[in-house]
């Protein structure tokens, strides 16, 4: 109903899925997100979606002053960037590609001194949202290109799933446009088997989302055919 009537005059409704639908207003690309993330396990998916709505208005209602008298606006808390930025790199990670320059916004989400401070905090969060062995990766990172010291990090530093991350960082660039994995062609069908060649070598790492993003993308399918307006 919001995207009909934010382009009801000049604009176009473009692809819709259960998290964005993407416009076209005055000739301006713009995304509309009813919620800010999924993810494919249905247990953590859950828990997630719980999370963000126990945060909604926490977030509205974090507002600053802009420079130069520009008005005020609502940004999002350090509790909150800690966790929902790892979630979208991990979004990334399944689904696109991760480039260095989402690396460094996240540094700079990581040298806040808030983060210290509840940290404890932030630990039970990730374990419940199932992000903790990808935070372990993502430490691993920081500090081999970022020079993030252990002191700062938010979980231990895990090698293995950090090397590789790193490596398809480095090797797929901003999006995945460098990407070395093998193409099975254009269209769905290519689109798909590229899919389940992803989840397969992300299998023996992070086994919950790898195993779910088939059948999530299966029953989003039919969601997009049956649910959606």
């Amino acid at each position: 109903m919001l995207a009909q009537q934010l382009t009801k005059d000049k604009g176009c409704v473009g692809k819709e899925s259960l998290n964005h639908i993407e416009l076209m207003i005055n000739g301006i690309a713009v995304e509309l997100h009813p919620t800010p993330a999924i993810l494919n396990n249905s247990l953590y998916n859950h828990r997630l979606q719980k999370w963000l709505k126990r945060n909604v208005d926490l977030q509205c209602s974090n507002v600053v002053e802009l420079p130069d008298d520009a008005g005020e606006i609502a940004v999002p808390t350090c509790a909150f960037n800690v966790v929902y930025q790892l979630l979208h790199l991990y979004h990334h990670y399944f689904y696109e590609g991760v480039g260095l320059r989402q690396i460094v916004d996240y540094y700079y989400v990581m040298i806040n001194d808030e983060a210290l401070m509840i940290r404890d905090t932030l630990q039970e969060e990730l374990k419940h949202l199932g992000l903790w062995k990808f935070a372990g990766a993502m430490m691993y990172v920081l500090h081999k290109v970022m020079g993030l010291s252990e002191d700062r990090m938010i979980a231990p530093m895990d090698m293995k799933r950090g090397r590789m991350l790193l490596d398809d960082i480095l090797n797929g660039g901003n999006f995945g446009q460098y990407d070395r994995l093998p193409c099975f062609g254009k269209g769905a069908l290519g689109h798909n088997l590229q899919r389940l060649y992803r989840d397969a070598r992300l299998l023996r790492f992070y086994p919950s989302e790898a195993l779910s993003e088939p059948v999530f993308r299966v029953w989003h399918w039919w969601w997009r055919k049956n649910v959606m307006p």
